[in-house]
């Protein structure tokens, strides 16, 4: 499986997450749904690791509990990391 790890930066540095580079059709529809629930669900199948906290600070065992923020910083990044080389 080839993956693409992700470093947060600002309030969540030192915050990272391994994401899968590849997705299947579905998930990609998904993604570009419009709907916060489906994208939200789709991002998080493309998660293999991670060590989100939680708005209290401890360790979520599920991305979706982590903030927001850190949740669009990660797949904004994912998304720049995915782009094709232009060579």
């Amino acid at each position: 499986m080839d993956t693409v790890k992700i470093a947060l930066e600002g309030e969540f540095a030192g915050w990272t997450a391994e994401l899968r580079k590849q997705v299947t059709a579905r998930i990609l529809l998904d993604l570009e749904s419009g709907d916060s629930s489906r994208s939200l669900n789709a991002f998080s199948k493309l998660v293999v690791t991670h060590n989100f906290k939680g708005l209290d600070g401890k360790p979520v065992d599920d991305v979706l509990d982590a903030p927001v923020d850190a949740l669009t910083q990660t797949l904004e990044a994912w998304g720049k990391a995915n782009q094709p080389d232009p060579k």
